[in-house]
């Protein structure tokens, strides 16, 4: 959609919701107004447009946010600071995704768990809020979701914040060690980039986590579901980069139930030992129902995993 006309010398107002229509925005933060605003400066020549200097902090926009309040261009959402809906018309079909305000206050983290096997299809739960995991080092090797670099050359990136609700959903935040927060991509479902775990990572973290995906029998059900949508490379790639045994044997032992085969997975089974902690689920007591090839207690509902979900 192309809202300036190229008679006219463009306003700032103007170009920042040009670009925020490009990608479906509708959502827009301060921290996005300033690269955004500092894009079409570099862009659009002086005589093209009716603002002069090179915006350099989020409070050189305050002015213009105010303007654009009172035109009726964007409203506050909230309570947070600086972070607006856009209510141009383009903007006016249905209601803001609280994925979008996610990752406005905290650019750097990733929708995982259940909130990643919902997003992959991989079960049929309806989450009651988002689970979003963040590198402990607060920006990790990310950059601001939706930006370049060179967006940043001269002017910090922004803080975060970690809202306990977004439009009235629950948000568990999960603290992870930096050198752990990894399989994470970005998808475009809705026009502008959302960040999930990988589906690999997702199924992994199910299996150290269940009780962040649903349960167990969620989790067992998932890895049947993806079976045909796994990548074995990127999935034992991730695991070996955790280097946590009993997480190797429980791999292990699913991808053989479901049929998976990798040479580095048969090179587990022979590291894995019978011990203390050498069960499927850690939270749970130990089951008499035991696998002796990856010496295991099977304290869940395995047999999930031979049957058959469409």
């Amino acid at each position: 959609m192309k809202i300036i006309n190229s008679a006219m010398r463009a306003t700032s107002s103007l170009a920042l919701l040009e670009q925020l229509a490009s990608e479906q925005r509708r959502v827009l933060s301060g921290w996005r107004g300033l690269v955004l605003l500092r894009r079409s400066t570099y862009a659009i020549p002086p005589h093209e447009r009716r603002w002069e200097h090179l915006p350099q902090d989020v409070l050189d926009l305050t002015p213009l946010f105010r303007q654009m309040q009172r035109r009726g261009e964007i409203r506050p959402v909230g309570k947070f600071p600086r972070l607006y809906e856009v209510t141009v018309p383009y903007a006016r079909q249905g209601y803001i995704d609280e994925r979008e305000i996610l990752f406005e206050l905290n650019p750097y983290s990733a929708l995982s768990h259940l909130s990643a096997l919902t997003f992959h299809g991989l079960t049929d739960d309806l989450p009651k809020g988002l689970v979003v995991s963040v590198s402990a080092d607060t920006y990790g090797a990310m950059r601001p979701i939706g930006t370049r670099p060179s967006d940043w050359d001269g002017i910090p990136q922004p803080s975060v914040r970690k809202p306990a609700q977004i439009l009235g959903s629950p948000v568990q935040w999960r603290r992870v060690q930096p050198e752990r927060f990894f399989g994470v991509a970005e998808y475009q479902p809705l026009g502008y980039p959302l960040r999930y775990t990988t589906i690999e990572r997702t199924l992994i973290d199910g299996l150290q986590e269940p009780d962040l995906s649903g349960g167990i029998a969620n989790v067992l059900r998932a890895w049947v579901l993806a079976r045909n949508r796994i990548n074995i490379d990127v999935l034992v790639h991730d695991a070996e980069r955790f280097d946590v045994g009993i997480l190797r044997q429980r791999i292990g032992y699913v991808l053989d139930q479901i049929g998976l085969r990798h040479q580095i997975v048969d090179q587990w089974r022979e590291l894995s030992k019978r011990g203390g902690s050498s069960r499927l689920v850690a939270s749970e007591p130990f089951a008499p129902n035991f696998d002796e090839r990856w010496n295991l207690s099977l304290n869940a509902p395995v047999n999930i995993l031979h049957e058959k979900f469409t």
